[in-house]
């Protein structure tokens, strides 16, 4: 026997198939809540399936110091402040190859008021990582250089620049090598060849007015010049070399490149590595762009070593800035 059993007719809160509107109200929201769940179960796996590595995980590596820590051989040194009318930023920082290899800041700089006040004197250097103790050369090659009674006159660079290299081997002499008489790679591995750096130049007036300015240098660490929100490349790549080979002091005296430029008030001179010179692509680069504005004025000093260190996979060399700015700006740098 079968037996039918027929929801009646409508009556009080029922519907209109004589269901009580609470029942049905219970079954579309359970099967609401029931849809959610399924729809976070499915999005969950395929959020974990993104993250799922498709190779093995990327391995930590300790940062090593090089045998110990003294600070008169930094891995960042940070400076600010003026000199007459002229304002300075610098900064210097062990890129993340030495950093893993346990290997010393190879860059190095120094800026000086020249002996009558009438110049602030500026040198970057960059020592070969292919050459024993680089980071002597380089050290060795800014103090030299801005220890010279150097003006924007272009009569005297190659004078400079020879003192400059005769101290360099002077005072290098000792800690070894041969020379090759080859152009220099500066990366290379199995470092045999004697201490060797660039070496860039700038000398401008240290009273912040209008006049003019020079640069000279040996190697590949470049000098940019911002003028009326434009970046202008000093000393643009010949492109005649390798991209890791550049000429350097002592020996490729005959490589040296000089230039005078008009400077003034809101002018900015850079003097750099490539590690940071590189990213600046020579003034066309999306970094360089951004820093039209980041140092229209001196920032201050914590915002100037952020401004050098980023973070791009690809650049992991020694990066080293000093710039300098026409006028007064700084009451206190901090």
């Amino acid at each position: 026997m079968t037996v039918t059993v027929t929801p009646g007719p409508r009556q009080g809160d029922g519907t209109a198939s004589g269901w009580p509107l609470w029942i049905l109200s219970g079954i579309a929201g359970g099967g609401a809540v029931l849809l959610g769940q399924l729809l976070l179960a499915r999005r969950t796996r395929a959020a974990a399936d993104a993250r799922t590595p498709l190779g093995p995980l990327p391995q930590p590596l300790p940062v090593l110091l090089p045998g110990g820590a003294d600070s008169r051989a930094p891995g960042v040194a940070l400076d600010g402040g003026m000199l007459a009318q002229t304002t300075v930023r610098a900064v210097s920082i062990r890129g993340r190859r030495h950093r893993y290899r346990g290997e010393p800041l190879q860059d190095a700089y120094a800026v000086r008021l020249s002996a009558d006040g009438r110049w602030v004197i500026a040198a970057v250097a960059d020592g070969l990582g292919s050459t024993l103790h680089a980071e002597h050369a380089a050290a060795v090659a800014v103090r030299a250089a801005t220890n010279l009674s150097l003006t924007p006159d272009p009569g005297g660079w190659h004078a400079a620049f020879a003192t400059v290299a005769a101290e360099v081997m002077r005072a290098t002499a000792r800690l070894g090598g041969r020379p090759t008489g080859k152009p220099t790679g500066k990366h290379g591995a199995g470092a045999s060849d004697p201490p060797a750096t660039t070496l860039t130049i700038g000398v401008v007036p240290a009273d912040g007015r209008r006049g003019i300015a020079a640069c000279a240098a040996i190697g590949d660490s470049p000098a940019l010049w911002l003028h009326d929100g434009t970046w202008t490349e000093i000393f643009p790549p010949d492109g005649q070399r390798p991209d890791n080979v550049t000429s350097a002091l002592p020996e490729d005296l005959g490589e040296l490149r000089e230039r005078q430029i008009d400077w003034g008030p809101g002018d900015v001179l850079v003097l750099c590595s490539d590690g940071f010179g590189t990213a600046m692509g020579g003034g066309g680069s999306t970094l360089a762009q951004r820093l039209v504005t980041s140092w229209s004025s001196p920032p201050a000093l914590r915002g100037f070593l952020r401004d050098v260190d980023f973070h791009l996979s690809t650049y992991d060399d020694d990066r080293t800035v000093l710039a300098l700015w026409a006028g007064r700006h700084d009451t206190a740098v901090l």
